[in-house]
C-alpha cells in the first residue's frame, strides 16, 4: 500500500504512540499512581491504533487542504497531549481533573494546572480533528 505523505504522518505517529503504550504497559506498577498509568497505557494503545486506521482511510475523506492539515495535526497533537497529560498525572499524582483514576492522589497546584492543560487541551484538539475528518467522510459520500 502506497501512502500519501499525509497518511504516512498519521500512520507513523500512530505506530509510535502504540509502541509507547505497549512499553508503558510493562511499567504500570512503577508509577506513583498505577491506576492512572494504566489509563495512560490504554489511551496510548487505543489512540495509536485509531491514528493508524485514520491514516489508512485519510484519502476517503473529502477535505480541502487547509482543513486536511488542521484535522491531521490536531488529531496527532491532541492524542499525544492527552497521553502525556495522563502519564504526567501517573508520575506526579496530579488528579484534579481526573478524579476517578486519580482518587487518593494530588500534586502541587502548578503540576495540577499543567496536567489539566495537557488533558483538556489534548481532548479539545482531538475532538476538533476527528470532527473535521468525520465531516470529510460524510461530505465524500455525497
Amino acid at each position: 500500500m502506497n501512502l500519501t505523505p499525509h497518511q504516512r504522518t498519521l500512520v507513523v505517529a500512530g505506530a509510535l504512540l502504540f509502541l509507547i503504550g505497549l512499553l508503558q504497559g510493562a511499567l504500570v506498577q512503577s508509577f506513583l499512581n498505577p491506576r492512572m498509568a494504566l489509563s495512560a497505557h490504554l489511551t496510548a494503545v487505543q489512540s495509536g491504533m485509531a491514528m493508524m486506521i485514520v491514516g489508512a482511510l485519510w484519502t476517503s475523506a473529502d477535505l480541502r487542504p487547509t482543513f486536511s492539515n488542521i484535522a491531521r495535526w490536531t488529531i496527532v497533537i491532541g492524542m499525544f497531549a492527552l497521553w502525556a497529560g495522563l502519564t504526567a498525572s501517573a508520575i506526579t499524582g496530579a488528579s484534579s481533573n481526573l478524579p476517578i483514576a486519580g482518587a487518593g492522589h494530588s500534586a502541587a497546584q502548578t503540576t495540577e494546572n499543567l496536567v489539566s492543560i495537557a488533558v483538556l487541551g489534548g481532548s479539545v484538539l482531538m475532538t476538533i480533528g476527528w470532527s473535521i475528518f468525520v465531516l470529510g467522510l460524510v461530505r465524500a459520500k455525497r
